[in-house]
């Protein structure tokens, strides 16, 4: 409360020289040009420009509570506006609700990141994060409905950035207001409505906000939520996600206005006689085309034939490779030559693809190319593409950089089925293991837990047949779900997901190290980690417990080779693909999660100095080629 006063006693000071310069100013324009529009136009332009000159900033938000702010005569403050500040009349109440400050601080950071975004577009990301993944906005006269963190940026950046065809920006706020009695508290929960008015051009904008902090204040803020604005607005689409949506239906569901998956979690799908693959796909020609990973058709390709045999269906297959280093152009070409072979009905016979993440991605690009895009669905049999790629509908090879050509094309079904975990190996197990880590570091602190409980006896059982690591896997799958789930088309780009993605792309594109993709997130999440420290969003003993768990999995935490320049070089690179800014997602406790847009040197240095003394103690810690998934060549023993 302090802290709005001392704010408002600033204003009035300003307020003060303001209006006395302006009645100097419109003497003097008014005497010398009293017939002169010209003069009075100019006189017009000070008086707008004068504010920001004395370095007043009309977008501080205004809270008008009654628990918070109260007339001396029992009555309410109308919404303030520049110039009617009446401090005289303010008193305060006794005790506030202790949830009441972390209200002042959302709203403080949702003013700022609105004026960033006015002052740089590309910052309208900032904005976004302070909207729940699942933001629902109402579009008032006509009703329609947006939900997700894609669509709120897609009206947000209309709202406040978009050139209008006069030349004109929207660019002009009142302040953000609460106003009186807006305010629900419980002993863990406040609910507040605020709104936003906007003027530009001839029309008047009206955004009223829903925010919800539970206990613990603004670092429990679940974001604001668009209700309603007072005129129609453009369609800016829709994105809806579903988890266990109904009893015979899928597990998971996401959906926006372009494209919908469904997400089965089904257990013996190539069983004697199961349909459940011929039914979703609704197969009416007799063939299924499935494109199989070279490894699982060793592993599997008779009970794949049974299967099919079992249900009259002849089975055409693609066999391609899906290691690490065949994510590449030439796997693809190789695709489209076999996919002209075989040569799909446009509509009526979808490609399945079966097996790891990298060849899910090759043969999902490879159906996006082909005829502009037949359809197809997954199944993922590997840990990590079952907890990573079940939800994304990004398709890609690596050519010049990781994932350097690639598109967004969804499939049409995902299905998730733990038979295949049994015949994996151990390295892609605990390959896996670094993206569950990576979702629970900053977003699930139950699921980091799960993790440091059971995680190195659920490795060792290749985690088939436990109640727990189907917990685990259903947690990932969901933590997956509310993050990208959303936002399907990366249309925000601060995420959450991209944690252990800021260093892990150059690593993984050198072929000095040969890292499987967890590996890869691994030891960036533990960089990250330790920069967290460095920045005081971790203490040590979180870190040292992130080291630990990830130590007792078996995962990297460096490679040799690796060098605290290498961790400088894949910082600058990674800003290019994240459009000019770093937008780091970095670890804030176990189980959230910040951003930062600067990586000073001194910071990189300092956290792998850290890792350096953590590796001397678990030397076990820092790999090398022997460990990677490529055979090291004779010359390098």
């Amino acid at each position: 409360v302090k802290y709005e006063l001392d704010k408002i006693q600033s204003s009035v000071v300003t307020l003060f020289l303001r209006d006395l310069i302006k009645i100097t100013l419109k003497y003097i324009f008014w005497t010398v040009g009293e017939s002169c529009s010209t003069m009075r136009l100019l006189f017009s332009v000070v008086c707008l420009v004068l504010p920001s000159t004395l370095g007043f900033n009309a977008f501080s938000p205004v809270i008008n509570h009654r628990s918070l702010i109260r007339k001396s005569d029992g009555g309410n403050f109308k919404p303030l506006q520049v110039g009617t500040v009446e401090p005289e009349t303010i008193e305060l109440k006794q005790n506030p609700h202790p949830l009441e400050e972390g209200v002042l601080k959302a709203f403080d950071r949702f003013a700022s990141a609105t004026q960033l975004a006015l002052e740089d577009k590309r910052h309208i990301d900032e904005l976004v994060t302070c909207f729940s993944y699942a933001s629902r906005g109402r579009m008032l006269p006509d009703g329609g409905v947006v939900m997700g963190q894609g669509a709120v940026k897609r009206f947000l950046t209309d709202l406040l950035v978009t050139d209008h065809p006069n030349g004109s920006r929207r660019a002009e706020f009142s302040a953000p207001t609460i106003e009186s009695d807006s305010i629900v508290t419980s002993d863990d929960v406040a609910v507040v409505k605020s709104s936003l008015q906007l003027r530009s051009a001839g029309e008047t904008r009206h955004l009223d906000l829903e925010l919800c902090i539970s206990s613990g204040g603004a670092e429990g803020a679940s974001g604001f939520e668009i209700t309603s604005v007072a005129v129609a607005g453009a369609d800016v689409g829709a994105t809806s996600l579903r988890a266990d949506a109904r009893k015979n239906g899928p597990k998971w569901e996401t959906h926006d206005g372009r494209v919908r998956q469904q997400i089965w979690q089904h257990t013996g799908l190539f069983d004697s006689g199961n349909r459940f693959i011929v039914d979703k796909l609704e197969i009416s020609t007799g063939r299924i085309i499935a494109v199989i990973d070279a490894n699982v058709w060793k592993l599997h390709g008779e009970t794949l034939r049974t299967w099919a045999d079992s249900l009259d269906l002849k089975l055409d297959t693609v066999i391609a490779p899906g290691n690490e280093d065949h994510k590449t152009m030439d796997n693809c070409l190789f695709m489209l030559d076999e996919l002209k072979r075989l040569d799909p009905l446009r509509r009526s016979e979808p490609v399945l693809a079966i097996g790891g993440g990298v060849l899910t991605d090759v043969a999902g690009f490879a159906c996006a190319l082909w005829r502009r895009g037949v359809p197809w669905a997954r199944v993922p049999t590997t840990l990590l593409g079952m907890v990573d790629a079940s939800v994304g509908i990004k398709v890609a090879v690596n050519y010049h950089r990781k994932n350097g050509v690639g598109h967004f094309f969804s499939p049409t079904h995902t299905f998730v089925d733990a038979y295949f975990l049994g015949t994996l190996e151990r390295a892609d197990v605990i390959s896996g293991c670094g993206e569950i880590m990576k979702a629970a570091l900053v977003h699930d602190r139950t699921l980091f837990d799960l993790m440091d409980e059971h995680g190195v006896r659920l490795v060792d059982k290749n985690f088939e047949n436990d109640e727990v690591a189907d917990e685990i896997i259903k947690r990932s799958v969901d933590t997956m779900l509310e993050c990208i789930g959303v936002d399907l088309w990366e249309e925000a780009l601060l995420r959450p997901m991209d944690f252990g993605h800021s260093f892990s792309r150059t690593l993984e594109t050198d072929s000095t190290f040969y890292l499987r993709h967890g590996e890869a997130v691994a030891i960036d999440a533990c960089m990250s980690t330790l920069i967290a420290e460095v920045k005081g969003y971790v203490t040590r003993a979180e870190a040292d417990r992130v080291l630990d768990v990830y130590y007792r999995l078996g995962l990297p935490c460096m490679i040799k080779g690796v060098t605290a320049d290498t961790f400088k070089r894949a910082a600058r690179d990674i800003v290019i693909h994240r459009d000019g800014l770093l937008r780091a997602p970095l670890p804030r406790g176990i189980g959230s999660c910040v951003y930062e847009d600067v990586f000073t040197d001194g910071e990189i240095e300092a956290a792998f100095a850290r890792l350096e003394g953590f590796m001397l103690k678990h030397p076990e810690t820092c790999w090398d080629r022997s460990k990677s998934f490529s055979p090291v060549d004779t010359e390098d023993n």
